[in-house]
């Protein structure tokens, strides 16, 4: 027997359609790098879901309390049932077009395929054939039970270590603060790009997204793939177990199947392009609000922000923050100018926004 509930990819997160005790069905995000489920604290309290304890849960953002709502008649794409669940009630659903995230343990505690190309995940309650064409990825459960992650073996240039595989996160690779230490890259030289990596929490990470020459995720290569890394720091970002994350840039490319009575997880391209699935931010400015002031934080080397002379600690003059995000948020080739501020004295920046890395 199999169940195949439809997914889709969207705004680089996997969403499928889930109803509850009884109610239509509304959007959730499939999540492999979350324990735990969540739903949305408003949402659940407008359709009187009934909460029966707290918790106290974290994430890239921190950590956060939680109710603990045991919702009954959970049924995944209109056609996997489900008699209860647990979720987590939080603020911090992710994505604000969400009710809610379906975590690790569904996929991995059944036979279960994430198909990208049929845009199906199909589940096995009875257990699922051989696995003819995958590749098994060795050692891929991690080995704490309350965990239910699955890991991958990744290389980056001589840096080699496990990853989990996070349907959630939206970038390729994520590295934590002690293996961007161990990679040596964020105070080099190499062309990068500043950015935040945020997830569950209110909170986020100070990160800088670099090319790498070659990603190797188990035996497929990944040539000149962007990688980020949080800042070298072991408080920063840290993963039990595990050096980083894969996220969905990376993962949408497999096709993905798990065999939890063998703690199993098989493997193989799906044929999906790559086209327009890289992205990121073109002017090398990370700007910081400091009261009234708009203040830049980071510049990235290589950067056209570089090229125009700009230095952390410019003070931003007669712009307005959504106005100026918006501005650096353009396409290739648009002109940002603007008047700063450095030691008392009055300069001039103009730029074009390109892709430098």
């Amino acid at each position: 027997m199999v169940f195949a509930a439809p997914i889709r990819l969207q705004g680089n997160r996997v969403w499928l359609d889930v109803s509850v005790e009884g109610l239509p069905p509304e959007s959730f995000i499939l999540d492999t790098g979350t324990t735990e489920s969540l739903i949305s604290d408003s949402w659940a309290n407008s359709v009187k879901l009934r909460e029966r304890g707290a918790s106290i849960i974290g994430g890239l953002g921190g950590v956060e309390r939680t109710s603990v709502l045991r919702v009954e008649d959970v049924v995944i794409g209109g056609t996997f049932r489900i008699p209860y669940m647990e979720f987590h009630g939080t603020k911090s659903v992710v994505d604000s077009s969400t009710r809610g995230l379906i975590g690790a343990p569904l996929f991995t505690d059944m036979d279960s395929d994430l198909d990208f190309v049929a845009n199906q995940w199909r589940i096995y309650p009875d257990g699922r054939s051989e696995r003819p064409g995958m590749y098994l990825i060795p050692e891929s459960y991690m080995p704490r039970r309350a965990s239910y992650g699955l890991t991958t073996p990744v290389q980056i240039g001589d840096f080699s270590g496990r990853f989990l595989i996070d349907t959630g996160a939206p970038r390729n690779i994520l590295l934590d603060g002690k293996a961007a230490r161990d990679i040596g890259w964020w105070d080099s030289e190499r062309p990068y790009v500043p950015v935040r990596a945020s997830g569950f929490g209110k909170g986020s990470l100070r990160t800088r997204m670099f090319r790498a020459d070659k990603v190797l995720l188990h035996k497929f290569a990944f040539p000149r793939a962007l990688v980020t890394l949080a800042e070298p720091d072991p408080r920063n970002g840290n993963f039990d177990n595990v050096e980083g994350l894969v996220g969905l840039d990376m993962i949408r490319h497999f096709h993905l199947s798990t065999d939890p009575k063998r703690k199993q997880l098989w493997m193989a391209p799906n044929g999906l392009g790559f086209a327009g699935t890289e992205r990121y931010p073109m002017s090398g400015l990370w700007l910081d609000r400091k009261g009234t002031r708009i203040v830049i934080e980071d510049v990235g080397n290589g950067s056209p922000a570089k090229d125009a002379g700009l230095q952390p600690g410019d003070t931003l003059v007669g712009v307005e923050w959504n106005a100026m995000l918006r501005r650096l948020g353009g396409k290739p080739g648009d002109q940002v100018a603007f008047d700063y501020e450095r030691d008392g004295k009055r300069g001039h920046a103009q730029f074009n926004l390109k892709p430098y890395l």
